[in-house]
């Protein structure tokens, strides 16, 4: 996913933060009111996301990535790219299976916070995956539940190579 962020990647980890912060664990009613409690609310009202509607798309309408027009587009077209990659979850694409996970979760009795994280994409297929777990604890000093969310990601380097070796085997098939 380097390949998308290019020299912007510096900014993938803020990107990631506020997510994290607006899927939050819920910190309180009136002047505290945020993260996962306004998600859901967001959600009931507006629908944000929905069946047939890309993650992309959704995150647009959070304004989550707007740090400039190049950093924000090219986090889109990362964003956009996950339609692209696998899942863990049953034979459904990254990005349908995080909207699937958003929406399934945010309508549960007892919903849980979202937590954002990224993975190494290079070695086995597995990691090229996007990594949904419904449940977890990803982070240590925090005794709550998440849902967890993980994003392939690679180096810009890994991704050119990546890209030189399909092209030189393309090459030999020939």
């Amino acid at each position: 996913m380097g390949w998308y962020m290019k020299e912007d990647d510096i900014y993938i980890g803020s990107l990631l933060d506020e997510m994290n912060i607006r899927f939050a664990p819920s910190q309180g009613k009136e002047d505290l009111f945020g993260g996962i409690d306004e998600m859901v609310a967001l959600q009931k009202e507006f629908k944000i996301f929905k069946k047939g509607r890309s993650f992309k798309t959704s995150l647009s309408v959070l304004n989550i990535g707007a740090r400039g027009n190049l950093v924000k587009n090219r986090w889109q077209s990362l964003l956009g790219n996950l339609v692209k990659q696998p899942s863990n979850k049953a034979s459904l694409s990254g990005d349908v299976a995080i909207v699937t996970a958003i929406i399934k979760n945010l309508a549960a009795k007892n919903p849980l916070p979202v937590y954002f994280r990224d993975h190494d994409m290079r070695g086995d297929q597995a990691n090229s995956e996007v990594k949904i777990t419904d449940k977890a604890r990803p982070i240590h000093y925090l005794e709550q539940d998440y849902l967890v969310i993980s994003l392939p990601m690679q180096s810009i380097q890994a991704a050119s190579a990546s890209l030189k070796a399909r092209a030189a085997a393309r090459s030999i098939k020939k």
